[in-house]
């Protein structure tokens, strides 16, 4: 019984989940292990992955395998390699577990099998693997999951010649034990790792689309971008470094370049890669048919097992080598006879083709072909009967096809420009109508609101296929808002999607707060009652009250003058006290409150302060013979002041005088006026 050298409890003729009895080892690799097996139940050939001891003894690795495995494995698609079972099997003889994953077995090897060979592929095969890869990754990405290792080795082919992507849910949790295990990564791990990985960041969908990139320039020039000869210097150099456009890329340069990118917002998505493809095939003939070797092995594909005692030996089987970047190639055995392939069109012939979506005008890969170039073996004598079958059956299933018109499937256009989903469909050879509405849902002018027939339904070549295109959102009636209040106004515009802006404005009659008027900034003319679109700007004008007055200066005039001039203003003058002033006729406006240049509002008061003009006290008759004393008392009394300029005072006055002459009883003087006195 053959044992896995790197596996020792991994046996030949071990059942695996109760029902896969391994048949041989096609390929080993650092982490899987991969053999052609026979399901017992189902009764047909699968390849089983085993996962190696040291993986499955990293912490964590078990729980993430069935975490990732339970929703990858319910993926898909033609481009996705189908995953039929997976598990964790447990020996009944104590022996370490192993993880492993079951899969449908394919014919046509790996990319990396391609490369090893020392082949290239040219533009349009290519730009065919890379339009299959993109199918697969985005419907993978549509559905949540990322790859993580897009790796020519994960790229295998059946015998139909249509790329299909192994490993989807498998690769991350390996991807993790192995960066994990000590040592880190081996450099051919890293060859396809996008930069934002490099740097510690989780993969994401536009990581897997970076390393395709890597993969396609790979396929024609031979060698990986970035690739040095050790993990830590290969990660470090494509960190921010753009993917260098050489002549060996043509015309697929600028595609890869920006599938390459090493920003991740500046990176395409599976599906604008796609696009581009599409795009860039127009230019291109059809391409040759990829350098497959398809193999048969004759223990798994044929017939259920012999017991090992019972079956005689088979001849020896070619191997295929384990692959450089890190995992096994698909699939192994005795290569087809070249003679056994079915003829191809003339590479000029134009093609049409479809997948998924994705609007492939003008090239299609010549699926199923083997190049004559490889090496070529004695079939069994069954081969020709059966090929000869084959070839009726191919021959009556073509001729249908030729005289029944095409059927597509209605793309997911929602949403995307009109030019594009014209773009999309056209090589459907529709009649393609396309009306517009206004529409909440696809505000976006231009943009698909929906289809007729609907995506997903299927429509002949010729049918009537009708694109409802956005004319924008659905347009909002302009209330009238007038003389409501300000808050009120701007509630009922923003309920109606409209962006309302308010302005202040002075007004001698509408209450403040109260709307004085408003406007549609871009078109004053619109009115109450007319219909615009949501978002459109509203200038509301609100009431600010009357204007506050400026307040004049009042200062040197009589009062009355002063209230007539205030009378426009509807200010008022209030009389706070009045005063003697020397220098001012009585009646004058002395000071006011507030300045000169203040505002205050209309209605509002000035306070003013008035001259009663100087302060005058008459001068009373002072009697003959009066004495000094006397006098002086007398004219205290009535407000002078009093001064002895002469003689005694205990004299008899002699002379009164006021700045040199003589008053006159009833003479005015201003209060405090200094009399002079001469006594003896």
């Amino acid at each position: 019984m053959e044992i896995d050298p790197l596996e020792p409890e991994t046996r030949l003729d071990e059942v695996i989940g109760g029902r896969y009895r391994l048949m041989s080892f096609v390929a080993k690799g650092s982490a899987v292990s991969i053999a052609d097996a026979w399901d017992t139940i189902d009764e047909r050939a699968v390849l089983v992955r085993l996962i190696r001891r040291r993986v499955m003894t990293t912490p964590g690795f078990v729980s993430s395998f069935r975490t990732a495995m339970s929703s990858a494995a319910l993926v898909s698609h033609p481009n996705l390699v189908a995953v039929f079972d997976w598990g964790v099997h447990e020996r009944s003889d104590g022996a370490p577990s192993t993880a492993y994953v079951v899969t449908e077995r394919l014919e046509g090897g790996s990319l990396r099998d391609i490369f090893d060979r020392g082949r290239r592929l040219s533009y349009s095969q290519a730009l065919q693997v890379g339009l299959d890869l993109c199918h697969g990754l985005a419907e993978a990405h549509r559905q949540g999951h990322i790859h993580g290792e897009v790796t020519p080795s994960k790229i295998v082919f059946g015998a139909d010649g249509r790329a299909r992507l192994v490993d989807l849910g498998l690769a991350a949790p390996l991807q993790a034990a192995m960066w994990s295990a000590s040592g880190g990564p081996d450099n051919n791990m890293v060859l396809y790792t996008a930069p934002e990985v490099a740097e510690g960041q989780p993969a994401t969908a536009c990581s897997d689309v970076y390393g395709l990139g890597l993969v396609l320039v790979e396929a024609l020039t031979g060698n990986v971008p970035f690739s040095t000869d050790s993990a830590a210097a290969t990660l470090r150099a494509r960190i921010g470094r753009i993917l260098p456009v050489t002549a060996d890329l043509g015309p697929l340069g600028r595609v890869l370049e920006q599938a390459a990118r090493p920003e991740v917002d500046e990176r395409a998505t599976a599906v604008e890669l796609g696009m581009e493809f599409v795009n860039v095939a127009r230019r291109l003939p059809r391409p040759e048919p990829l350098p497959l070797v398809l193999s048969i092995d004759p223990g798994a594909a044929a017939a259920p097992p012999q017991k090992p005692e019972e079956a005689a030996a088979p001849e020896p089987t070619p191997q295929t080598e384990p692959s450089t970047d890190g995992a096994p190639p698909h699939a192994v055995g005795l290569p087809r006879q070249a003679d056994e392939m079915p003829s191809e069109p003339s590479s000029e012939e134009p093609i049409r083709a479809v997948h998924d979506g994705f609007s492939d005008a003008g090239f299609e890969a010549h699926q199923g072909l083997v190049s004559p170039e490889e090496p070529v073996t004695r079939r069994p004598r069954w081969v020709l009967p059966v090929v000869a079958v084959v070839v009726v059956a191919v021959g009556v299933l073509g001729a249908r096809a030729l005289l029944t018109t095409p059927v597509y499937e209605v793309p997911v256009l929602t949403g995307i420009a009109e030019a594009e989903a014209v773009n999309v469909v056209t090589p459907f050879e529709w009649e393609v109508a396309v009306v517009s509405e206004r529409s909440d849902v696809q505000p976006v002018v231009g943009a698909v609101i929906r289809t007729s027939p609907v995506a997903g339904d299927e429509l002949r070549e010729g049918g009537v296929f009708t694109i409802v295109i956005s004319e924008g959102p659905v347009l909002r009636e302009l209330p009238e808002v007038i003389a409501l209040p300000g808050a009120d106004a701007l509630a009922i515009l923003d309920s109606a999607g409209f962006q309302p802006f308010t302005e202040i404005a002075y007004n001698e009659v509408i209450e403040i707060g109260e709307i004085i008027s408003w406007e549609v900034s871009d078109d004053p003319a619109i009115v109450a009652g007319d219909f615009v679109e949501p978002g459109t700007l509203v200038r509301l004008v609100i009431s600010g009250g009357p204007a506050p007055r400026e307040v004049p200066n009042i200062v040197g005039l009589v009062v009355g003058i002063a209230r007539a001039q205030l009378v426009g203003t509807e200010l008022r003058i209030v009389e706070t006290e009045e005063v003697y002033d020397e220098e001012s006729e009585a009646g004058l406006v002395l000071s006011q409150s507030p300045q000169p240049g203040e505002f205050v509002e209309r209605g509002g008061t000035i306070e003013v302060s008035v001259s009663l003009g100087p302060d005058l006290i008459a001068f009373p008759s002072v009697p003959s013979e009066m004495t000094f004393e006397e006098a002086r008392q007398l004219l205290s009394d009535a407000g002078f002041s009093v001064e002895l300029t002469l003689g005694a005072a205990d004299g008899t006055v002699e002379q009164i005088t006021i700045e040199g002459e003589e008053p006159s009883a009833g003479d005015e003087f201003p209060n405090g006026t200094q009399v002079d006195i001469v006594a003896t």
